[in-house]
């Protein structure tokens, strides 16, 4: 009864854990679901920094960074430790490539020296928008990645004859009860987690 079990493809199948999930960057080996929940979040959280609020019949939006950068100095800072706290909540949710990460620190960057300057560069700020940039950066790159045709295949050489069947076609988080013990998602996860480690370390 155990052996019978145990070669069962769907016998020991289960979906991924949220902490699982939460380890997988890569937005190739996620599915939609999981990809436009973390998208939404992040397009919230820049939202209620960069433009949550409108004035002028909505001609002006700004949002809670520009608020705080009334503050003389000191705003200026605390806008640039939420602008970086953003950019680490982007990079823990995605796996972007070192060229996004730069051209988000130059946004915050330029966005912190321009709100030096006293009033005018609280304007400018506002209209520059350093946070839904650095979204907008992400949004673009993570579509890119979903769509270049680089979706994870799996395939298995069928015992009689070894011909390759037609591969499956899946993303971490999608249940799939026909894989091979060694395929199935939460197992993928752990190569995507190991490959996610070897990438940083490298």
């Amino acid at each position: 009864m155990v052996m019978a079990a145990a070669s069962h493809p769907s016998a020991s199948a289960r979906k991924p854990t949220a902490k699982e999930l939460r380890r997988i960057r890569d937005p190739r080996l996620l599915s939609d679901d999981v990809v436009e929940k973390r998208l939404k979040e992040l397009h919230n959280r820049a939202k209620w920094l960069d433009s949550k609020f409108s004035c002028c019949c909505g001609l002006l939006r700004f949002g809670i960074e520009s608020l705080i950068g009334l503050i003389p100095v000191i705003g200026d800072f605390a806008g640039v430790l939420l602008a970086i706290s953003f950019m680490n909540t982007i990079r823990r949710r995605f796996d972007v490539p070192p060229s996004i990460v730069s051209q988000m620190t130059i946004n915050i960057a330029i966005d912190f020296c321009v709100g030096l300057v006293p009033l005018l560069g609280d304007l400018i700020d506002t209209f520059f928008k350093a946070n839904m940039r650095n979204y907008m950066l992400v949004e673009k790159y993570v579509e890119k990645q979903r769509k270049s045709g680089h979706d994870l295949e799996m395939g298995q050489r069928s015992e009689n004859g070894g011909n390759d069947k037609p591969g499956k076609r899946a993303r971490i988080g999608e249940y799939i009860p026909d894989l091979p013990l060694n395929l199935k998602p939460e197992n993928i996860a752990k190569v995507a987690t190991k490959a996610g480690k070897g990438r940083t370390t490298s």
